[in-house]
């Protein structure tokens, strides 16, 4: 049976809306055939998080040293057993059809993104005002917009063939812009497909690590790092291919 290998972090204490999360999991409906697997990874060995969820034979859940959402992410990637993998962040909501439009154009695309609508803390939302057309992404797109600070996705839409996601090494080992560190890769590698269709309810809340105003005015070189990556990829001339 073909699988889609679903991957988050979460950590003690930012558990509030796992729940939530896995109910939207629950209601995804695939192509015909197709199941999904949770890999939940605890950034942290507390155990609490997995107590917020039912018994459920898809969810693989793993804990282990504290080393932040990138660490976590690609530790759950070492238990994803589907040919496919889809970012999902533990406080956001999966739309209705979300993986099945994934799994859809993955069949001819090393990797995909969509569109996503902001969760508003008083319950509203807003969808999101700069994304790109439907369809396939212009080589090279994502990484001038993320040059000049205007990336007009969400990263956490991200999906691809777990082949991919492997041999570039997973999330890199960042404090924060992970999820824009394997975009770009990717887009750096191979060719991808931007999906009109909203997949996601995007959680805004003061917890985020994006919320923080040390994430924006620290001086770490995230989007430094993502780039130079990106970069060296790109000029190595090294292509992923998708799988016959």
């Amino acid at each position: 049976m073909p699988i889609i290998s679903v991957i988050t972090a979460v950590y003690r204490g930012g558990h509030r809306y796992l729940r939530e999360a896995y109910d939207s999991l629950v209601k995804q409906a695939l192509p015909d055939g197709w199941e999904w697997q949770w890999c939940l990874q605890e950034d942290g060995d507390s155990g609490e998080p997995l107590a917020e969820l039912p018994p459920d034979s898809r969810i693989s859940y793993g804990t282990g040293l504290p080393a932040r959402t990138a660490v976590a992410r690609t530790m759950a990637l070492a238990r994803a057993r589907g040919s496919l993998v889809r970012t999902f962040d533990a406080d956001d909501l999966l739309l209705p059809d979300a993986l099945r439009r994934d799994i859809t154009a993955l069949r001819d695309f090393a990797w995909c993104t969509s569109a996503c609508v902001d969760l508003l803390p008083d319950g509203t939302t807003e969808p999101g005002p700069y994304d790109p057309p439907d369809g396939p992404v212009t080589p090279g797109r994502f990484f001038e917009e993320h040059r000049e600070n205007r990336l007009s996705v969400q990263a956490v839409t991200f999906a691809a063939h777990t082949g991919l996601v492997r041999a570039l090494g997973g999330w890199p080992a960042l404090t924060g812009a992970e999820t824009d560190g394997l975009l770009l890769a990717a887009e750096a590698v191979s060719n991808g497909r931007f999906i009109a269709e909203p997949s996601l309810l995007y959680r805004k809340h003061s917890a985020q690590t994006t919320a923080s105003a040390r994430y924006w005015h620290d001086p770490e070189p995230r989007a430094a790092a993502v780039r130079q990556r990106a970069a060296a990829l790109h000029k190595s001339g090294w292509r992923w291919q998708l799988p016959d």
